[in-house]
C-alpha cells in the first residue's frame, strides 16, 4: 500500500481510525459495512456507513483510494451471512458477524415458557430435518449453486447481476430499452432462483421452514428485511415480465428492485447456512467479527472444573451446532442465569447514536430537550458536552423563554469570549439563576436609602440604575441603585409632590402647588416650570417629549417638555381627574365623575365617554386596543377603544381597585379587600386569585408583575412574591417588624434583577426609607 494513500477495501479498523473525524467506533463500522457489501466500489461509498458523512469523506479524500474488486465466482454476495440492510446498518438484535436466527424459543411452543420436550428429542428432530434437507440437495444444486457464485451487488447505488458464466450484465437500474432482450436469459435465471427460494423455504421438512413458520415472534433481523416485501412468487412474476419484453420502467414498483435482490440473497443465505457447506462460512464470519466480552464475575461465583474443555469443544462445533447448543443451554437455565446472560449481552447492543449521527441531526434531536435536561446530557461525555454547548441551540431556548441577550450585563460586568462557548447559554443560565434568587435562595441584605425624614413617599420611579422618589416634603431625590447613595435632591416645588414620570435623564413632577416641573436628572437642574392648572396636579403620563397631566381642576393638559409650552387643554370631566394614560396618539382619563373618556389630543376632541361605573374611577390601563378601568364600585371594566363598547365587567373584588397592570392581554389587579386577581381580558375570566393563608392582611397598595411573578405590597408592611401561572404564594420578600401596627409599604418598583420598596408609617412606628433588594446573578 502506498504510504500516502489508504485503501478503504484493504485497510484495517486501526488504520481507518487514524483518519480525521473517524475514530475507532466508525472505523469498525466501515469494516463491518465493507464485509457485508463485499467491498466498496468508490470512496463515496463510505456514505453508506452509519456515522460517516460527507464532511468526513471530504476531509480525507486526498488520502483515500479504493481498489475495485472484479467479478469472481467465489465473490461473497451481499447479505450472505447477514441480514443487513442496504445502508449497512444491522437490524435490531443482530450480533456482529453472525447470521440472524429467528427466536424459536417462543415460536415453537407458542409461549415464552420453557419447552417440555427434552433436549435430546429436539436435537434428533433437528438432525432429521437436516437429513431431509440434505437428501434434496442434489436437485437444488443445479439452480442454487450457480446463483450463489454469480450474484453480486456492488456497494454503490447501482444493481448489477452476474450470469452463470461469470459475465457481468449491465446495470439493471440504468438499462436502455434495447438491452432488455439481451439480458432476458439472466433475468430468467434470477426468477428461477426466486422460485427455488420459495420452494426451499416452504418445504415442510426444511430447517428454513421449521425456523420461520414455527415462530410468530421471529427475530427482528429477519422481519425487518421481508415484512413488507413481496413473496418470491410475486418477485418471480414481476421479473418474468421482463422476459416478455416489457420495459422495466413501466413496473409500478420499480423501486423495489434493490429489495428484491436483497430478499433473494437472504433466502439463499438461509438455505445454505442450514446445509453442511454453509456452516463454515457463517462460522468464519462470526469469528472475524467476534469481540471479547468482559466478564465481571462476583467473588462468590466459582469457576467449574472442566470449563476450558467444555469451551474448547464448543469452539470446534459449526455455527448451526453452536446455535442448537445455545438453544438447549437456555432451555435448562433458570431465571437468574438467563438474567445474567441478558446483563452481559444487552450492553453489546447499546450505541451512542447521538455521537454517531451527523451534527445537524444530533442538534435537532437535542432541541426537543428541556434546558435542564440539556445540562444533564452535557455531563454524559465530551462529545455530548460539545453538542449541548451549541450557540444556536441555546439561542432557540432563550427565544422560547423570552430571554434577550446583552453583552453588557447590569452592574458593568462584561462577558469575555473565553467565559463560555455559547453566550446564549450564558444568558440563559444567568436568567435561570436570577429566577432562583427570586424564588428560593437566601435574600441578600437590602440597601437602605434614607432622606425624606418622616414624610410620606408619594411617588416612585425606577429605571436602569437610577431611582427617583417624590415626597410630601416638596422635594424629589435621585438615588443610585448600585451604591444606595443619594445623588442629588431636586428642590423647587412649594407644595408636596404627588406625581412623577421619568424617561432617560428627564424627570417630570406634579405638585400641590399646581405646577409641573421638568428636571435634568444628571445635574439636578430645573429645565422648565409648567403653569396652567388651577389645582393639584394628581396624575401624568409621559410619552416621548410630550406629557399629559390630570388635575383636580377636572382638566387635562398636554405639554411639550422640550419647549415648556402647553400644547392642548382637554375639557370635559366635571370632577377631579384621578388617572391618565397616553400612548402617543390617544389620551384616556378617569375621574371622580364616574366617567372614562377617550380623547384625540391634537383636535382637543373627546372621542368616547365610557359610562358604566357607579362610583369614582381610581385606576386605568391602556394598551392601544383595550381600556381597563378600576373603580370604587368594586368592578373592573374592559372597553374597546375603537367602538367605546364595554366588552367585559370583571366582578370578584369587594372594594376599591387601587392598582392595576396590563401586559399581553393579562391584567393583574390589587384591591383594598387585601386580594390580588389575575384576569384574561379577552375572555373576561379570572385566572387566579392570590389569596389563601399567606394573603395580605390589609389593603394592597401597589403591584408589579412579569411572565414569572407577581409582586405585591400592602398596608400590612409586607411585600409578597407569587407565581403568576399557578397563583401560589412563594415567599415574603419584605416583612417590616412594625407591620400590622403602623408599618406600611407605600410603593414598589421592580426590574428583572432589583426591587425598590418605599416604606414608612402613618403613626411614627416606622422610619421613612427605601429598600433596594438585589437578585442579580454573578456571570461566571
Amino acid at each position: 500500500m502506498d504510504e500516502k494513500f489508504l485503501d478503504i477495501n484493504l485497510a484495517s479498523a486501526e488504520e481507518l481510525a487514524t483518519l480525521k473525524g473517524v475514530g475507532l467506533l466508525r472505523a469498525k463500522a466501515i469494516v463491518e459495512t465493507r464485509t457485508c457489501l463485499g467491498g466498496f466500489t468508490s470512496v463515496d461509498d463510505l456514505n453508506l456507513v452509519a456515522g460517516v458523512g460527507g464532511n468526513v469523506i471530504q476531509q480525507n479524500r486526498h488520502a483515500l483510494v479504493c481498489s475495485v474488486p472484479g467479478p469472481s465466482s467465489d465473490a461473497q454476495p451481499p447479505f450472505v451471512g447477514s441480514s443487513r440492510k442496504r445502508d449497512g446498518r444491522k437490524p435490531q438484535g443482530e450480533k456482529k458477524g453472525s447470521t440472524p436466527v429467528p427466536n424459536r424459543r417462543k415460536g415453537e411452543h407458542g409461549s415464552s415458557s420453557k419447552s417440555s420436550t427434552p433436549p435430546q428429542e429436539r436435537r434428533s428432530s433437528r438432525a432429521s430435518s437436516r437429513s431431509s434437507k440434505k437428501a434434496g440437495q442434489d436437485e437444488d444444486d443445479d439452480v442454487g449453486s450457480p446463483i450463489m457464485s454469480s450474484l453480486e451487488t456492488p456497494a454503490d447505488s447501482k444493481i448489477c447481476i452476474w450470469d452463470a458464466n461469470n459475465e457481468r450484465i449491465d446495470n439493471v437500474m440504468g438499462m436502455q430499452d434495447s438491452e432488455y432482450a439481451d439480458n432476458c436469459d439472466s433475468l430468467s435465471l434470477l426468477c428461477d432462483a426466486a422460485d427455488q427460494c420459495s420452494r426451499d423455504l416452504s418445504a415442510p421438512g426444511s430447517d428454513s421452514h421449521r425456523t420461520m413458520s414455527g415462530s410468530e415472534d421471529a427475530s427482528d433481523a429477519w422481519s425487518d428485511d421481508i415484512e413488507d416485501t413481496p413473496s418470491a412468487e410475486e418477485i418471480s412474476g414481476k421479473m418474468r415480465k421482463l422476459n416478455s419484453g416489457e420495459k422495466l420502467f413501466e413496473l409500478s414498483h420499480f423501486w423495489l428492485i434493490p429489495w428484491i435482490i436483497a430478499v433473494i440473497s437472504s433466502c439463499i443465505t438461509y438455505i445454505i447456512i442450514n446445509r453442511d457447506g454453509g456452516d463454515s462460512v457463517a462460522e468464519k464470519s462470526s469469528e472475524d467479527h467476534k469481540e471479547p466480552v468482559i466478564k465481571q464475575l462476583s467473588p462468590d461465583i466459582k469457576v467449574p472444573d472442566g470449563l476450558d474443555a467444555w469451551l474448547a469443544t464448543f469452539k470446534k462445533w459449526t455455527h448451526s451446532e453452536r446455535i442448537a447448543a445455545v438453544d438447549d443451554l437456555i432451555d435448562i437455565c433458570e431465571l437468574p442465569q438467563v438474567r445474567h446472560m441478558m446483563e452481559i449481552i444487552e450492553p453489546q447492543f447499546q450505541r451512542d447514536f447521538i455521537s454517531l449521527l451527523p451534527k445537524e441531526l444530533s442538534l435537532y434531536v437535542l432541541s426537543f430537550l428541556e434546558p435542564k435536561d440539556l445540562l444533564v446530557a452535557a455531563q454524559v461525555c465530551k462529545s455530548w458536552q460539545t453538542l449541548t454547548e451549541d450557540n444556536l441551540l441555546w439561542r432557540e431556548k432563550c427565544q422560547e423563554a423570552g430571554i434577550e441577550y446583552s453583552r453588557d450585563f447590569p452592574g458593568g460586568r462584561r462577558k469575555t469570549a473565553s467565559s463560555a462557548s455559547s453566550h446564549w447559554k450564558v444568558a440563559f443560565m444567568r436568567q435561570h439563576n436570577i429566577e432562583l434568587n427570586w424564588r428560593s435562595r437566601p435574600i441578600r441584605p437590602p440597601k437602605v436609602l434614607k432622606g425624606h425624614d418622616d414624610h410620606v413617599i408619594t411617588c416612585l420611579q425606577f429605571s436602569g440604575n437610577r431611582i427617583v422618589s417624590g415626597s410630601d416634603d416638596n422635594t424629589l431625590k435621585v438615588w443610585s441603585a448600585v451604591t444606595g447613595k443619594c445623588l442629588r435632591t431636586l428642590v423647587g416645588h412649594t407644595g408636596g409632590v404627588w406625581s412623577s414620570q421619568m424617561a432617560n435623564n428627564i424627570i417630570v413632577s406634579g405638585s400641590t402647588d399646581r405646577t409641573l416641573k421638568v428636571w435634568n436628572a444628571d445635574t439636578g437642574q430645573c429645565i422648565h416650570t409648567l403653569y396652567g392648572h388651577t389645582s393639584t396636579v394628581r396624575c401624568m403620563s409621559l410619552n416621548g417629549n410630550k406629557v399629559v397631566s390630570g388635575s383636580r381642576d377636572a382638566t387635562l393638559r398636554m405639554w411639550d417638555i422640550s419647549s415648556g409650552h402647553c400644547l392642548h387643554v382637554l375639557v370635559g370631566h366635571v370632577a377631579a381627574v384621578r388617572c391618565v394614560q397616553y400612548n402617543g396618539k390617544l389620551v384616556v382619563s378617569g375621574a371622580y365623575d364616574y366617567m372614562v373618556k377617550v380623547w384625540n389630543p391634537e383636535r382637543e376632541e373627546c372621542i368616547h365617554t365610557l359610562q358604566g361605573h357607579t362610583n369614582r374611577v381610581y385606576s386605568l390601563q391602556f394598551d392601544g386596543i383595550h381600556v381597563v378601568s378600576g373603580s370604587l364600585d368594586t368592578s373592573i371594566r374592559v372597553w374597546d377603544v375603537e367602538s367605546g363598547q364595554c366588552r367585559h365587567t370583571l366582578v370578584g373584588h369587594q372594594s376599591l381597585t387601587s392598582g392595576m397592570e396590563l401586559k399581553n392581554n393579562t391584567l393583574v389587579s390589587g384591591n383594598a379587600d387585601s386580594t390580588v386577581k389575575v384576569w384574561d381580558i379577552i375572555t373576561g375570566n379570572c385566572l387566579q386569585t392570590l389569596s389563601g393563608p399567606h394573603k395580605h392582611q390589609s389593603a394592597v397598595t401597589c403591584l408589579q408583575f412579569n411572565k414569572n411573578f407577581v409582586i405585591t405590597s400592602s398596608d400590612d408592611g409586607t411585600v409578597k412574591l407569587w407565581d403568576v401561572r399557578t397563583g401560589e404564594f412563594i415567599r415574603d420578600l419584605v416583612a417590616l417588624e412594625s407591620g400590622g401596627s403602623g408599618g406600611v409599604v407605600w410603593r414598589i418598583k421592580a426590574s428583572n434583577v432589583k426591587l425598590v420598596c418605599a416604606v414608612g408609617s402613618r403613626n411614627g412606628t416606622e422610619e421613612t426609607k427605601l429598600f433596594v433588594l438585589d437578585f442579580d446573578a454573578e456571570v461566571k
